[in-house]
């Protein structure tokens, strides 16, 4: 068995391995870099026959098209990962579109007849229940990151590899933790995102974000948290309504969309009715007109994007920027360079042509659906394998270096060694 990878090596993006069985070539996702424009795909790989996609998050399926493209090759995925990429996908093009103004300008790769032909590949394989490809058997198990995130087993030639994709052992109020009933494993591809540093207590976070909502709507002014729109936005609904919801609760950009497809999943969620509970309480926001009328009064807006790099949330803040009865909440990690980062950093929201300081309250939350430090080292000593490849970080070659040190086989590839024996 032959490893190549393609991507995510010493970074966290974009997430690409080719595993060669010697009978067929599987790829384990394909993402794109989003930091850059055009979004840079991973290496190049042809003669792909299937495709195994762990999760419907960009840096891991972002260019599925171009492989599909290449080599018409089946992906291999669940009904959940197939809605939240499709969407995902068709984003990317209206995004790359509004901002080419012309087809002849697109820097996308793709299009949308590109992204319908990627879904129609799509075979659906359920948790936990392995099917056979070309003498390897695939099989599927929950990576608790966000619904429909898997861990993916491929067993060949009496040997477990296991790549878990992005994964998180802690429940949360959306999902349950990974499935830890794992079978005995050879060689581990394991994510190292949050290997250098532990998350804060969870408890801690959803009892600040819902005090800092309550406490500016007290003060007649507009709570405007930004999320993810695939798992956060949900989790984030969740938090507001456990603690009781009194005041008007919006919800706006993808994460409408999402929030419909992943209540379509009921089964992968921790508690399968938790969402039809909270969305009694919710107003889908359906424009520009709404946007003007909610923020005249105190509400709480759920929207996106995460990291302030377009979305629904552009409007919000430049309608809101001046107002310092209002909150900026952001609930999760902002990559440097992004407009959340810089703002973070200095206070002004710089998004395109627009530079602005921004005079609402600010506050951070930690919500990752990453395991940090002490999840990624607890579970590398449970599954205890011959030999693990520490992928998806900024510093994977220190997080294999560690794990050398306490007595794994570790190895971070890079771009030199991408290709090993196994």
């Amino acid at each position: 068995m032959q490893l190549n990878f393609l991507g995510a090596m010493n970074s966290v993006t974009p997430s690409g391995i080719l595993v060669d069985t010697g009978k067929a070539r599987f790829v384990l996702d394909y993402g794109a870099d989003v930091e850059h424009m055009p979004p840079k795909p991973p290496m190049a790989v042809d003669k792909v026959d299937y495709i195994l996609l762990s999760h419907g998050h960009l840096d891991h399926c972002g260019s599925l098209p171009i492989l599909v493209k290449k080599n018409s090759c089946p992906i291999i995925s669940n009904s959940c990962t197939k809605e939240l990429t499709e969407l995902l996908l068709l984003d990317s093009v209206k995004i790359n579109m509004f901002e080419a103004g012309d087809i002849e300008e697109a820097k996308l790769p793709f299009d949308k007849t590109d992204v319908k032909l990627t879904i129609k590949k799509f075979v659906d394989l359920k948790y936990r229940k392995p099917l056979s490809f070309k003498n390897t058997e695939i099989a599927f198990y929950d990576a608790g990151h966000i619904p429909g995130s898997a861990m993916i087993l491929m067993k060949t030639k009496g040997k477990n590899l296991l790549y878990n994709g992005n994964f998180n052992t802690a429940d949360t109020r959306l999902l349950a933790g990974c499935d830890q009933d794992l079978p005995k494993i050879d060689y581990l591809i394991t994510e190292s995102t949050y290997s250098q540093r532990d998350h804060p207590d969870r408890k801690s976070q959803e009892k600040g974000l819902v005090q800092l909502v309550n406490e500016t709507i007290s003060n007649d002014s507009v709570a405007l948290i930004s999320t993810f729109a695939i798992g956060r936005a949900q989790e984030i609904l969740q938090v507001l309504n456990s603690y009781g919801i009194d005041y008007p609760l919006y919800l706006d950009g993808m994460a409408r969309k999402s929030t419909t497809i992943i209540n379509r999943y009921k089964n992968l969620l921790r508690e399968p009715n938790s969402l039809d509970d909270v969305l009694e309480k919710v107003t889908f926001v359906g424009g520009d007109r709404m946007r003007d009328k909610i923020v005249k009064q105190p509400c709480a807006i759920v929207t996106t994007s995460g990291m302030l790099a377009g979305g629904a949330i552009i409007p919000y803040i430049q309608k809101l920027h001046k107002d310092r009865n209002s909150s900026l909440i952001l609930t999760g990690f902002q990559v440097p360079n992004t407009p959340g980062h810089k703002l973070l950093q200095t206070g002004r929201f710089i998004h395109e042509e627009i530079d602005v300081e921004v005079e609402m309250f600010i506050k951070r939350f930690d919500f990752s659906a990453h395991g940090g430090r002490k999840e990624l080292l607890g579970f590398v000593k449970d599954v205890n394998p011959e030999k693990v490849f520490c992928v998806h970080g900024d510093d994977t070659i220190g997080f294999a270096k560690e794990l050398d040190e306490k007595g794994f086989d570790a190895i971070a590839p890079t771009v030199g060694n991408r290709i090993f024996e196994l």
